[in-house]
């Protein structure tokens, strides 16, 4: 039996707690001004644009002709410094070409096309040596002894040369030439397959992997190019990938080479045997050779790792009988109760930047209309977490974008009176329809388009128009490959940049069990500790975070030098800070003067540039490094 004074204590405590927890939540939701998009601070035109971007001296005049021709005006032209120059063998919209003018641009360098070596001869005379020459062998006449004592005379000369495809097997077996040219012995198959692909440390960021399906289940991962000719290389070459023979008593030393290089004293020639040269891989790969052909290499970076949740969240009660066979709940509580907590918990150690690019609906032809009340609770959470809200171009009703983004702005006014969206989804739409879209009421403050992957698309970050920027997903969260992880590896190492993107309409409209949010969510979580703990360096941001960071990592102009164990880096052209990624062959760094450093992995660093002046302060090395 409990006493009148314990009863009234009790009752004191209970009345405080129950005071305390009322007014703490009241508290929290007063001051949670979730109907202000942090993220959308200002509009598109109150950041760098297009017309901001750096354009090396080459293509600047180009482009000035260009302008001067049809009748405008260039913006001002920025003052450069003169450029390492870089140019390429190929057809002019070839995947090579394509490539090679993207990662220059990236990496602020000169660019020069040809069609031919002997259109690149005449095109480079009275110029300054060509730092790298990438070929697409195809446009070179390996039977004209000309071609290949140019390409033996660019090498003489310093400059490195990079083959982005291989001469027919038949052109290598026949002539010595071109062997040695590539480092190669001997021609061992013309076609051999592998068992899966080893990628060695130091060449790409994020270490040393193995691409090989050692249980069964994971054969669903393994595609990367399996087949391809078998060279046995010469003394004085390096391999930086390579493929794993599919006998087990074969000796690893004697495997089918894929990425390699040949000293040739100044110069460098690498060669890629196969197809990896192609799409976003390319500038990664580009990157990594070019790191290596000097003592040190120091190139801009974005910075920035998104995670995009497309589609989410769902705030309607949709397609409820498939909801029932596959999850036994409808989608508001399978987006709550299920996909959200695995997200957060799944996150929480490597602390990503989410950011929810929301419908919501799908259907705009039933009678399930979106709750008000449950998109507010949704923006509580979402503000509290710091998740950016954008907007999603998703739907299955086939009605327009226009009656589809209409009906959302009718939503969004009853629900919360009016929101400003930085961020918008396109999901698969092109340009033009992107563009369209953008005009809506809805997504008029949107400076910022997610669009997704696609293999014909070199460019994971730049300008959709003159003041909005494209970030295209380099990986589709939740599904993991061997090919997607190397891509992701690529992309990091060119511009510590990733968009893992998962569009959540599949798991309300599957297209079959593997869609389902309980297979799904092994590969999420798979990727998330992939590029979590191989990327923790970089900078974790939402997508309107990563768009300032674009447009100043495109707009900047830089130069540096180094003298002893000094790096000194002069930055140009922006304002605010700016990232650059330091490989370095010998000598860790000691300090950074005008910024900060964090360590990626041996002998790669992420410099933070806080002013203009950079000085790189390094511990001594042997001196065998400086060249």
């Amino acid at each position: 039996m409990i006493s009148r004074r314990n009863f009234f204590t009790m009752t004191i405590l209970m009345s405080v707690i129950f005071f305390l927890c009322m007014f703490l939540n009241n508290m929290k939701d007063f001051s949670n001004d979730y109907k202000e998009n942090a993220f959308a601070t200002g509009t598109a035109e109150d950041y760098p644009s297009k017309v901001n971007i750096y354009v090396p001296d080459g293509q600047r005049k180009e482009q000035k002709t260009t302008d001067e021709t049809a009748g405008e005006t260039a913006g001002e032209a920025p003052i450069s410094v003169s450029r390492n120059r870089v140019a390429c063998i190929g057809e002019e919209g070839g995947m090579p070409a394509k490539v090679v003018r993207e990662w220059a641009s990236y990496t602020k360098r000169d660019f020069a096309g040809y069609q031919t070596l002997a259109s690149c001869d005449h095109g480079e005379t009275g110029k300054e040596l060509l730092e790298m020459l990438v070929i697409d062998s195809a446009y070179v006449d390996w039977e004209n002894e000309t071609e290949t004592d140019f390409l033996l005379g660019c090498i003489k000369g310093g400059t490195h040369l990079v083959f982005a495809t291989l001469p027919d097997v038949s052109v290598i077996r026949d002539c010595r030439q071109v062997r040695e040219l590539l480092g190669i012995r001997e021609v061992v198959q013309e076609e051999t397959a592998v068992s899966g692909i080893h990628l060695y440390e130091g060449f790409l960021l994020g270490g040393e992997m193995v691409y090989q399906a050692e249980e069964k289940e994971e054969r669903k991962w393994q595609d990367m190019e399996l087949t391809f000719p078998w060279y046995q290389l010469t003394s004085g070459t390096k391999v930086s990938m390579k493929g794993i023979s599919k006998e087990e008593e074969a000796d690893p030393e004697e495997d089918p080479v894929v990425i390699w290089r040949k000293s040739f004293g100044s110069a460098y020639v690498f060669a890629v045997n196969g197809g990896y040269m192609e799409g976003m891989e390319g500038l990664g790969i580009l990157s990594a050779m070019s790191a290596e052909m000097y003592s040190y290499e120091l190139y801009p970076v974005v910075n920035a790792q998104n995670l995009v949740l497309a589609g989410y969240p769902g705030l309607a009660d949709e397609n409820r009988e498939v909801m029932e066979e596959y999850y036994e709940r409808p989608m508001r509580h399978l987006y709550q109760e299920t996909v959200w907590p695995n997200v957060t918990t799944d996150l929480q150690d490597y602390e990503i930047g989410i950011t929810c690019l929301m419908t919501p609906q799908y259907d705009y032809t039933d009678q399930n209309l979106p709750d008000p009340k449950l998109l507010s609770e949704y923006m509580k959470n979402f503000h509290e977490k710091s998740v950016e809200i954008g907007w999603s171009s998703s739907n299955v009703s086939g009605i327009s974008m226009s009656d589809k983004l209409s009906e959302d702005q009718k939503f969004i006014t009853e629900a919360v009176g009016g929101y400003e969206f930085a961020s918008f989804y396109g999901a698969d739409m092109d340009a033009e329809e992107t563009m369209d879209a953008l005009h809506a009421e809805l997504l008029s403050s949107v400076r910022t388009v997610v669009r997704d992957y696609g293999e014909d698309i070199v460019s994971p970050v730049g300008y959709l128009s003159e003041h909005i920027t494209e970030q295209r997903a380099v990986v589709d969260g939740p599904e993991y490959s061997f090919r997607r992880d190397f891509r992701a590896r690529c992309v990091e190492t060119a511009l510590g940049y990733l968009n893992m993107c998962c569009d959540m309409k599949r798991l309300v409209y599957p297209r079959g069990k593997k869609d389902s949010w309980d297979k799904l969510a092994k590969e999420f979580v798979r990727n998330a500790d992939v590029y979590g703990k191989a990327f923790q360096g970089f900078d974790r941001t939402t997508i309107s975070q990563s768009d300032v960071r674009i447009r100043n990592f495109l707009t900047l102009d830089y130069s540096d030098s180094r003298k002893e164990n000094q790096v000194h880096l002069q930055i140009d052209k922006v304002e605010g800070t700016v990232w650059f990624v330091f490989r370095n062959h010998g000598g860790r760094i000691r300090d950074v003067e005008g910024g900060s450093f964090v360590e990626l992995e041996e002998g790669a660093y992420l410099i933070e540039a806080d002013s203009k002046e950079v000085t790189i302060l390094l511990e001594p090395s042997d001196e065998r490094y400086y060249y």
